[in-house]
């Protein structure tokens, strides 16, 4: 008798349906947790005295434990998402970092050429001693991380899954920009993170805009230390030259055209890379949080517009009068 052939045994797992994309409610939740989780802790750390790079680095912690627990689902989609798997490459983040840099130095040029009075509402992220490499790496690298996670990791990904590449971009790029408040903050920002989220789109890896992010805060943060005290202090001298009449429009026009330029070149080379991720869960991006995201970055930039932060003085001042 003739034995039959065995069977072949396979090992292979049975098929499983991919785990399920970021979804874009989660990444609205995702940014507006790490809002008001940064910004509460911080400011209750230094109410306390807490040095602020030490604060800062208390908030990120924070963060970090509140979106590894609040947020497991999207969480473990994006650590499972190709954006999160692919590697830097290095040159392109650099030479996008340097473009946008430029352009966003511009902008801000142009406007605070416009108001110089805007220049007193930017936030100062100011330290010494030991607390300045504390917050060198809060600031400059930890809450840069933090950030793309929750905008160009959670939003923008469940944006472009719901809505498309260019949508993704531009509303990421707005919530972001206007979450940072301060009216010359937001003029320098936005153009910062349509880079940021072009070059994640571009490269398919979310670590080029993480290097772009890291490299611009960390700079901001250097020249900031470096030029504490060599600077004047008083804003009208410090605002001088921006104010002759003279130089006043020429000067503001001459740098939003050279800003314009630059990120008009930075669209044109990021362009997406294909990805059967977008559009791939069809459906409306706009939530409740995304809402008050916007809100939040909108009553912050009310507050410190220049003739609202003025008038908002002279109430306080004539209160305290009395």
């Amino acid at each position: 008798m003739t034995v039959p052939d065995a069977l072949p045994v396979t090992t292979d797992p049975p098929d499983v349906p991919a785990p399920p994309g970021v979804r874009a409610v989660d990444g609205n939740r995702a940014a507006l947790a790490l809002l008001l989780v940064q910004n509460v802790v911080s400011a209750g750390l230094l109410a306390l005295k807490v040095p602020l790079g030490a604060s800062l680095l208390g908030a990120f912690v924070v963060v970090a434990l509140v979106g590894l627990t609040a947020f497991r689902t999207p969480m473990r989609a994006l650590f499972r998402d190709v954006r999160w798997r692919t590697p830097p490459a290095w040159g392109v983040a650099v030479a996008a970092f340097v473009l946008a840099f430029l352009a966003s130095r511009a902008f801000v040029l142009a406007f605070v050429t416009l108001v110089p009075s805007a220049a007193d509402s930017a936030p100062q992220f100011l330290s010494r001693g030991a607390d300045l490499w504390v917050l060198l790496l809060a600031a400059g690298v930890l809450v840069p991380v933090a950030e793309e996670v929750a905008f160009r990791g959670l939003m923008m990904r469940g944006h472009e899954r719901a809505a498309g590449f260019g949508a993704a971009a531009l509303t990421s790029s707005l919530a972001f920009a206007v979450a940072h408040g301060a009216p010359v903050s937001v003029i320098g920002i936005l153009p910062l993170a349509y880079v940021l989220a072009r070059v994640t789109q571009h490269t398919g890896s979310m670590w080029n805009a993480v290097i772009v992010h890291v490299l611009n805060n960390t700079i901001a943060l250097g020249l900031g230390a470096f030029l504490a005290g060599r600077l004047p202090t008083d804003p009208a001298r410090a605002t001088e030259l921006l104010s002759n009449p003279a130089l006043k429009v020429p000067l503001a026009v001459g740098a939003a055209l050279f800003g314009t330029v630059v990120l008009v070149v930075l669209h044109l080379w990021l362009t997406p890379k294909a990805d059967p991720q977008e559009r791939s869960a069809p459906g409306p991006w706009l939530s409740g949080a995304y809402v008050a995201v916007l809100l939040f970055g909108l009553t912050a930039l009310t507050l410190t517009f220049p003739p609202v932060a003025a008038w908002l003085e002279t109430v306080r001042a004539a209160a305290q009068g009395h």
